[in-house]
């Protein structure tokens, strides 16, 4: 284990600064919930209530937490969700984002090459050298070409400073 705490032996101190941040905000997003529906500002056990809530999920990440701790950090911050409210206004209620409105990540193995002559995706056979059925290849260095019956692909060794690389080649019969 190291250095590292595990989760039974932190406290809300032990956190890192993104899951406080993480919490925060969480904090916040309760009180705005809150302000929505009741339309004004929590007061005495409406705050046990929303710390209590914030608690379940923090002792889930610091076992050690203890709840007076989350709800006095709670009621500190409280004054100043409500000038941040008061001056800023509710913030939007954020839906959850749809498939489509995701950016696109680039999975790895996942190729983008498409053949100019079928417009299919093409199939990696080495890095640096993808096929398509309709007999079009492409090869990093020397771009798209169609293959023909003498061609052999092949990885070949080669030493660069002291790494041993695989490199594809084009061998011919």
């Amino acid at each position: 284990m190291g250095n590292r705490k595990r989760r039974a032996d932190r406290t809300y101190k032990d956190l890192k600064q993104k899951q406080k941040a993480g919490i925060a905000d969480s904090m916040f997003q309760k009180t705005c919930d809150y302000y929505r529906e009741h339309g004004r500002m929590p007061e005495g056990e409406d705050c046990e209530k929303i710390a209590g809530q914030i608690y379940q999920r923090v002792k889930g990440i610091a076992e050690k937490a203890s709840f007076d701790e989350i709800c006095s950090l709670y009621l500190y911050r409280l004054p100043r969700y409500e000038t941040r409210i008061a001056e800023n206004g509710l913030p939007e209620k954020k839906e959850k984002k749809q498939d489509a409105d995701k950016p696109k990540v680039k999975q790895k193995g996942r190729s983008k090459k498409v053949c100019p002559n079928c417009g299919r995706k093409m199939k990696q056979q080495f890095i640096g050298l993808q096929h398509c059925k309709c007999g079009m290849s492409w090869k990093k260095d020397i771009g798209y070409f169609e293959r023909t019956g003498d061609m052999v692909f092949a990885l070949e060794r080669r030493k660069v400073g002291k790494k041993t690389k695989q490199c594809p080649v084009i061998r011919y019969r």
